[in-house]
Parts: C-alpha cells; structure tokens; sequence
C-alpha cells in the first residue's frame, strides 16, 4: 500500500542535512505551513438562463426601454450604458466609481462584435460627452444613434460579459481581503449561493449592479467610527453568516446582507436616501429564483 510522507502531504517542504535518511540530525523546516485553497469551481450557466437573467438585469437598470440602453441618471457625472448600465467616463472625471463600459466594449470585441467606425479603436476612447445636458442634446445624433443600434444588436453578447465578470469576481475579491478567515468565509458563503442557485441571477445582478466591492474608492467612512464602509458583493458576502444549505434560506440570507449592506451606505452618506425604495425593491427579487 502507498504511503504518503506525511510532511509533503501536509505541504511542509524539509530539506534534510544528509542523503542517508537514517540520520539522528532533525529535518529543517525551510519554508512556513500554507494555507491551500481549494480550485475555484466552475461556473456555468445555459444559455436560456443566461437570456432570462439579461432581460431581468435590463428591467432593472432601464424598465427593458430600447432608448434607455443610453442613459445618463441625473446626480451622476457619467453616461450609462448597455443592458447592465455599464458606467463610461469622459477625459479626466475623478469619480470613487470604477468604469465598466470599456471592458465590456472590449469583450464584445473579442466575440466578434462591430461597433461603430468612431468606436472601433484601441484602447477604447473616453466617453465624447462631457455633461449630461451635453449627452442629452446629442441623444438623437449619427453618433448617439449609432452607439444605441449596435448596444441593441449585442444584448446577448452583453450577458455572456456579465456571467463572466460572475466568474472571475470570488478571485478578485478573495485578493482584496487580507485576513485568511474572511477569505475563507467569502468562498463558502460565495459558494452556498452558487449551490442554490440555478440562475445565478443574485450574484450576476449584484455584481452589475454595485460591483466586486475591491475598490477602495467605493466606500464611505462610518459616520460615527470614520471607518470605510463598502456596498459591494464582497460586503454582502462578509454580512452572510449562515450554514444551511436550504435554497430559500440562502437566497433570504443574500437579499438580507445585500439591504444590509446598502442601508448602511444610505446611513453613511444620506443624500443616498433619494434611491433607498428602488434598491431595496431591486435586492428583494435575489429571495426567488427567475422563471
């Protein structure tokens, strides 16, 4: 019967002083124990899944409006775009926001996709329109109009963007935590969800729709400690404490982390308030899956 050293089992590397083996000189522990994480587990979704949870995340963003695959939101410094309201910068905006639209520009790209000549270069250009009063008087321009015909044309192509920005999230998130217990936290919890859920619509509507929560500049200090406060997944995930493995429980467990979360950074800057009933509303439908 194979027997396994038990140090190279445990990931110990020794080096020992002498090639005999039968040496009364102890090994010498050359490198720490380590923590291995298991593989990341795949994630797949089918492809009527996939359009279900497209059209889900475009209803939330826009209502599902064609013309609103180009928005600017009012308080905002940025245009909107795409199915998932990708954010896109003009030259020079400083924002605590992460862009989006590039990326996904860029990933539409690499399935095929042909967007306008004036969009058709690398890297992607900032975003032409400065304002949203500028934005809103160039609504029905070539260009405008262009950019709105080829977002209509790649809805699906959008939605293979958003399950892979799914796929590759517990890894980023996992590299931003420093604390070897909240990673291993963040995967079960993660994972729990992943488990119970077909569609995967909870994760891939929380990832458009507040992001990985990796960026520093997406927080706010707590108005009484001044600690920085975040609203992204990897927050919702810290907030879960559960273990069952009961569909309904799991998927409550995420919508009541994702409130909690985004309660608290209404609490932390209050003009957030204005939006508070609509992103409440929107996290209440991660507690049933799609039909």
């Amino acid at each position: 019967m194979l027997r396994l050293n038990p140090f190279v089992a445990s990931g110990i590397i020794l080096v020992l002083t002498s090639p005999a083996f039968a040496t009364e000189t102890p090994p010498v522990l050359v490198e720490e124990p380590k923590l291995v994480a298991a593989p990341m587990r795949s994630i797949e979704i089918s492809q009527d899944l996939a359009e279900k949870v497209g059209q889900k995340v475009w209803l939330n963003e826009s209502g599902g409006d064609r013309e609103a695959i180009t928005a600017w939101n009012t308080t905002e410094d940025f245009a909107s775009l795409g199915i998932g309201h990708f954010i896109w910068f003009s030259e020079g905006l400083d924002t605590r926001f992460r862009e989006s639209f590039p990326a996904m520009l860029e990933f539409l790209r690499s399935r095929g996709a042909k967007p306008p000549a004036w969009l058709d270069v690398s890297p992607v250009p900032p975003c032409p329109w400065k304002t949203q009063q500028e934005f809103r008087r160039e609504f029905y321009s070539p260009k405008m109009t262009s950019l709105r015909r080829f977002l209509l044309e790649t809805v699906d192509l959008q939605v293979q963007y958003l399950a892979q920005r799914t796929k590759a999230a517990l890894p980023k998130i996992l590299d931003s935590l420093p604390n070897a217990d909240d990673r291993l936290h963040v995967r079960r919890q993660f994972y729990r969800l992943v488990g119970v859920s077909q569609d995967l619509y909870p994760l891939i509507d929380y990832i458009n729709f507040k992001g990985e929560g990796i960026s520093d500049k997406e927080t706010f200090p707590n108005r009484r400690t001044g600690e920085p406060e975040g609203w992204g997944l990897k927050d919702v995930l810290l907030a879960m404490n559960g273990t069952s493995e009961d569909p309904k429980q799991v998927l409550a467990e995420f919508a009541d982390a994702a409130r909690f979360a985004l309660k608290r950074r209404i609490s932390n800057n209050p003009p957030d308030k204005r939006w508070q009933r609509g992103w409440l509303a929107r996290v209440e439908t991660y507690r049933h899956p799609l039909r």
